[in-house]
């Protein structure tokens, strides 16, 4: 269910990335887009907000804390081995050293709220909207999303640069969880409305 956006500020609007780093994106299989379509779509959204009034919040995962996650599994608190490159953020801008509206958020939890500064960066900043996109829809997607709603944010999920890796799952979460609490939207959209408000 795709809705019609209203007018961002891009004063008060930050795109959120969630996880697309090397050691998830690469060698995975996402549903129903690619890993790699993701990435090429928030790749497009990050380059039209790159150095405007609007906020690019570039979140990973610690892997050190991913067996963490889930509590009820065994051997979640043996040391594992990670390959050096696993928390480095795929995005095109992550590197960009002439933007200067960029931050990055290492969380340890789903969600990139709890246990890090991202509110805090947000609100300092007079942030009050939230883009988000990344992986995976049922997990770290969907845990910042209602943690932003929760914060009293307007969150815009954009659907074709979010992914997860059970189709189904995503579907759901679109037709039912998210039209809850978010905005859904496109990355065509996106586009059009942010290029309305330069």
């Amino acid at each position: 269910m795709v809705e019609t956006l209203v007018h961002l500020d891009l004063s008060k609007t930050a795109l959120v990335t969630i996880d697309l780093q090397g050691g998830i994106l690469v060698g995975n299989a996402f549903q129903p887009h690619s890993g790699n379509d993701v990435l090429a779509a928030s790749n497009k959204i990050s380059a039209v907000l790159k150095n405007t009034a609007a906020l690019i919040a570039l979140v990973n995962v610690n892997p050190s804390t991913i067996g963490y996650l889930r509590p009820f599994e065994g051997g979640q608190h043996e040391r594992k081995t990670y390959p050096s490159d696993y928390s480095k953020l795929l995005m095109t801008i992550a590197d960009d050293e002439t933007s200067h509206n960029v931050i990055k958020v290492t969380k340890h939890n789903p969600g990139a709220f709890f246990g890090t500064d991202l509110d805090l960066q947000l609100r300092r900043r007079g942030i009050d909207t939230i883009i988000l996109t990344g992986v995976v829809t049922g997990n770290g997607i969907y845990a910042t999303a209602l943690d932003a709603f929760q914060y009293g944010y307007k969150v815009i999920v954009v659907e074709d640069a979010i992914t997860d890796r059970d189709q189904q799952l995503h579907e759901m979460f679109f037709t039912k969880l998210f039209p809850k609490i978010a905005l859904v939207s496109l990355t065509d959209q996106i586009l059009k409305e942010i290029e309305t408000s330069l």
